[in-house]
């Protein structure tokens, strides 16, 4: 199921729906005339904040590759909250496993972020490009493998004990998966999460998780800014997993 969204024409726009499918590592190592007859079959989608990308229950009928922005994987409860699963960013695939094996989704996924551009691609004409063509396929369990190990990053995160330690592990994880290093050895994560965000992920009070983002302010540790992450000091957040 789609929400409300723009979708591309790749009859009027199809250069820039070509060079999008260029840099989504799912079609990396085809050639421009393969691109070329899987273009009627991918669109882009602009999306904002809370706008379905799909809905608990839905057939998984497409793959999407986010090119920008986050995207939350949030399971309803009987309660009046929604547990929240996972989140993915800029060149992932949010809900990989459930493609593959043509089920339905189990959870909801929303933007989180003000605005977000994926590329969608029709699952059935991947999955028979799979079983044809090596690349594809390979491409395709790269990227179910890239999901297996956020998930072990979540259990990880979890069992870290304190909640220091499991937030220090969770911004080393954003590291890894989304940080660009600069020269002085600090880490830019560029992305934003809310404080409240992170606390449900981490499954920790709000109050302590704005504690201890102040402390590490004040220390030099790390910075949350309206659009990026900075980490000052990612040995400190290194040892705060191990003390």
């Amino acid at each position: 199921m789609v929400g409300s969204r723009r979708m591309s024409n790749p009859a009027r726009s199809g250069s820039a729906l070509l060079s999008r499918m260029r840099t989504c590592h799912l079609f990396a190592e085809l050639t421009d005339g393969e691109l070329l007859a899987l273009e009627p079959h991918c669109r882009l989608l602009a999306l904002k904040r809370g706008d379905p990308l799909w809905r608990c229950g839905a057939e998984a009928r497409h793959i999407h590759y986010i090119i920008s922005g986050l995207v939350e994987i949030r399971r309803p409860t009987p309660a009046t909250e929604m547990t929240l699963m996972a989140f993915f960013g800029p060149k992932e695939c949010p809900g990989m496993p459930v493609v593959l094996e043509s089920r339905r989704y189990g959870a909801d996924a929303l933007v989180s972020s003000e605005k977000a551009r994926l590329l969608t691609i029709e699952a059935a004409v991947m999955l028979e490009l799979m079983e044809r063509d090596a690349r594809a396929a390979n491409a395709m369990n790269r990227s179910l493998l890239s999901q297996v190990r956020l998930l072990h990053g979540k259990i990880d995160v979890m069992a870290a004990g304190t909640v220091a330690r499991r937030l220090a592990l969770f911004f080393l994880n954003l590291a890894g998966r989304f940080g660009d290093e600069l020269d002085g050895g600090e880490v830019v994560i560029p992305i934003t999460l809310t404080r409240t965000q992170i606390a449900t992920y981490i499954d920790a009070r709000v109050e302590t998780v704005i504690r201890t983002l102040s402390a590490w302010k004040k220390s030099g540790t790390l910075t949350m800014m309206r659009d990026r992450i900075e980490l000052h000091d990612v040995k400190a957040l290194e040892r705060e997993i191990t003390t």
